[in-house]
């Protein structure tokens, strides 16, 4: 390798300290997620899926389970929200969320309008 190469690496190499800290950030959203997968199974909700995004400097992890009447009462009254309407034909597809563990968690409910 020749001398230009190896500086062009040293420029563009990431401090040990920032390094640590994406591992312990890492390390928590992993650890977070595998505890609200945990609480939401030990609770009787089935887990669909998950996903993880980036938004600015912060991680975000979504846990997308299947619908149940006992998921409101799960959360509670004031501990989920709907996040999105949207309407597909004769249904209409409410997004709901709640938080446990820093994740995210949601469901959809469909209704049908009358005709």
């Amino acid at each position: 390798m020749t001398v230009a190469v190896l500086e062009r690496r040293a420029r563009h190499r990431v401090p040990e300290s920032e390094l640590e800290a994406r591992r312990r950030s890492a390390t928590t959203l992993i650890t977070n997620l595998l505890r609200c997968v945990l609480w939401l199974m030990g609770n009787g909700i089935h887990v669909i899926g998950f996903d993880g995004s980036r938004r600015g400097d912060s991680d975000r992890v979504t846990v997308r389970v299947t619908a149940s009447p006992y998921l409101h009462i799960l959360f509670g009254v004031d501990g989920c929200y709907w996040r999105r309407r949207r309407q597909e034909g004769v249904l209409t597809i409410y997004t709901w969320c709640a938080e446990r563990f820093d994740c995210r968690i949601e469901w959809e409910d469909v209704q049908c309008r009358a005709s």
